[in-house]
């Protein structure tokens, strides 16, 4: 009796540990890199003949600013596939950074309005407040455009990014990069 109950604590335990495991499975963050991971994975669903059904998860790669900005560092997010990942990646660059070691070069209340493609250019439409509170500057410009630029052309279908602002074209958003066309990736300013 007493061996049968030791077994079935045993079991119990194991798998306790085995749940709160799997529950972690994915790091919070990788601090050395200054990347992070954000995960959205939703609980697992059941299909009508009992089995599970996992969710699809990809990774998408946004662009954030180091601290010193001079470069761009990706940071990696996690997310269950959806039917436009190129907008959930401008929505997570929108977002705050998960790490303190960069900080996002998109200005304070910025939304993005829409988001197309067609003919491999992006065309991303920006609210007002990405020129009302740039901070100006022309590494903070060139760090915003680049990151804009950089996350959308992580996309094989996307090869060129036209920011819009309001709908519009516009010349430049502080005065320094021109985005009067659509604008190719820019490697030089990732650090490495």
């Amino acid at each position: 009796m007493r061996s049968t109950t030791r077994y079935l604590l045993c079991l119990i335990l194991a798998l306790a540990m085995l749940v709160s495991g799997c529950a972690s499975s994915l790091p919070a963050s990788d601090m050395q890199s200054g990347n992070s991971v954000k995960s959205t994975q939703k609980a697992p669903q059941t299909a009508q003949n009992g089995n599970e059904v996992k969710a699809d998860i990809v990774k998408i790669t946004v662009y954030r600013a180091t601290l010193d900005a001079v470069y761009l560092v990706p940071e990696i997010h996690q997310i269950t596939r959806n039917e436009s990942p190129a907008k959930t990646a401008l929505e997570l660059l929108l977002s705050p950074p998960n790490s303190k070691n960069v900080v996002s070069p998109i200005p304070k209340d910025t939304v993005l309005k829409k988001l197309t493609i067609k003919d491999r250019i992006a065309y991303a439409d920006f609210n007002d407040k990405i020129i009302k509170n740039n901070i100006g500057g022309s590494a903070s410009e060139r760090l915003l455009v680049g990151a804009i630029v950089n996350t959308l052309t992580e996309f094989p279908e996307i090869e060129k990014v036209q920011i819009l602002v309001e709908g519009k074209v516009i010349e430049t958003i502080s005065g320094h990069v021109d985005i009067s066309e659509p604008l190719s990736r820019s490697i030089e300013i990732i650090k490495k």
